[in-house]
């Protein structure tokens, strides 16, 4: 039975190192979800573009080139007579818009939008484009921020040496570093800090008596920025929240072991000492608070920092061209149609052939009232049928995008969700969600609180 209790922490600790490093999330600089935007410089394309991407196992790829009108419409039909018809009229202004989506904000560059799955194979089409002299590059350049693991994991190194209890801190302390390493975000490394504070405390004053209520009521910021952490590492994504919980279950696992690797050791010696004060009458910030406080709170000033001043890109490609693309923004770009302009330009194209041109019908932009002739019994006879622009127009349009024939730039749109709004905005750039921003802001408050609550009360004391 001991050696159960000795090995199922170790073996807890390995399944979560084994999961945080298998679902590992590495930041990149997407401009779109599920697709990748390769850019080529207009004046140095090639005219085997497409044969090129071929050859490098890249077959499906969304650009100007391939996009045809998007709507399927009955052959020899009278919308589709009188879409050729008008095709040049305003009501048809969305098929020119859209071809913006294929050109960057200067069009400078034009721009292909190939599925994510495609992985390395898009880094290759991208090589063999510059080795055929067209400047070319790829918006999902790899931006992982080396410095956001590297301050934690000297925190770490830090908060090791000034800790009481050494092992137990290292052991306890070994998981947070792996899931920052998995999960270099900005967010999820103020969460790791703060764990690393609440696991710092615990190794001070865990084998004394009252440690528990020590840390439970005379150490309740502690507590809430704990939970704080929580939430913030699930700002970043739902996947990096999860995986923070399965830390958190790993981190209990090394606190046990540790604690037995202490016992083991301590059983050793022949003399073993006996701590007299309580929890309550030392420091749990050991002797050395006015050290380790100040640390911890340089340390996510630095992440802070890292964030706020962006231009930090380590291990990325700089964009040195400034190249402003198509992608998701929090208002949208007029000069790049969303799909209400998709709906309502069909919407124009099906009802065209029932609106008078002199405003006699009975319709109006949200409503339609057509004939129609029909034969029942051997008689002919008029039936009035109505459209609306409704969603269930929109829902019927919607589904029929993924029936085109054709690679559309619309079902690129579509796969963005219904919050997207398309703007211009800079090549590789890492956007952080606003909740992260904000549970990063409120994780630094609680550990600047702690700081002065350290200083002026109990805590503060040596």
């Amino acid at each position: 039975m001991n050696i159960i209790k000795k090995v199922l922490p170790w073996l807890g600790i390995l399944i979560t190192a084994i999961l945080t490093i298998t679902f590992r999330t590495i930041p990149k600089g997407k401009t779109w979800k599920n697709y990748n935007i390769v850019y080529i410089k207009t004046d140095t394309i090639t005219q085997n573009v497409d044969q090129i991407f071929y050859d490098c196992g890249v077959s499906e790829f969304v650009s100007l080139k391939n996009q045809r009108i998007p709507i399927m419409l009955s052959h020899n039909s009278i919308e589709e007579t009188m879409l050729k018809i008008n095709i040049s009229s305003p009501e048809n202004k969305y098929l020119y818009d859209r071809q913006n989506y294929f050109y960057d904000s200067k069009g400078e560059y034009t721009l292909y939008y190939i599925p994510d799955h495609y992985g390395k194979k898009i880094d290759n089409a991208v090589q063999q484009l510059n080795k055929a002299g067209s400047k070319a590059g790829i918006d999902s350049t790899l931006s992982y921020l080396w410095l956001i693991p590297l301050v934690v994991i000297a925190l770490a190194v830090i908060l090791t040496f000034c800790s009481r209890h050494k092992s137990l801190f290292l052991i306890t302390a070994i998981l947070p570093c792996i899931y920052s390493l998995c999960n270099a975000f900005y967010a999820n490394a103020i969460a790791v800090i703060i764990v690393l504070l609440l696991l710092f405390i615990i190794s001070n004053i865990y084998n004394r008596k009252g440690a528990v209520n020590k840390i439970l009521k005379n150490n309740f910021l502690v507590i809430i920025a704990a939970g704080i952490s929580f939430f913030a590492a699930f700002s970043v994504s739902l996947l990096s929240g999860i995986i923070y919980i399965v830390m958190l279950a790993g981190t209990v696992c090394a606190f046990l072991a540790g604690t037995s690797f202490d016992i083991s050791k301590n059983n050793k010696y022949e003399f073993k000492p006996v701590l007299i004060c309580s929890a309550k009458r030392v420091s749990v910030y050991g002797k050395k608070s006015g050290f380790v406080l100040p640390v911890i709170l340089v340390s996510s000033i630095i992440i802070i920092a890292y964030f706020l001043l962006g231009s930090f890109n380590i291990a990325g490609n700089s964009n040195k061209d400034k190249i402003l693309l198509p992608g998701k923004t929090e208002a949208a770009d007029s000069k790049l149609p969303l799909l209400e302009d998709y709906f309502r330009w069909n919407w124009n194209v099906i009802t065209a052939p029932y609106k008078s041109i002199n405003g006699n019908s009975e319709y109006d932009e949200n409503h339609v009232v057509y004939p129609r002739f029909e034969t029942e019994d051997g008689i002919l006879s008029q039936k009035n049928y109505t459209m609306y622009y409704n969603q269930s127009f929109k829902d019927e349009i919607y589904d029929k995008i993924d029936s085109l024939d054709f690679y559309s730039i619309e079902s690129v749109i579509k796969d963005q969700g219904n919050d997207f709004f398309a703007g211009y905005i800079k090549s590789a750039s890492y956007n952080t969600s606003i909740f992260s921003i904000i549970m990063m802001i409120l994780c630094f408050c609680m550990l600047l609180f702690i700081y002065f609550s350290a200083i002026i009360g109990k805590g503060g004391k040596k």
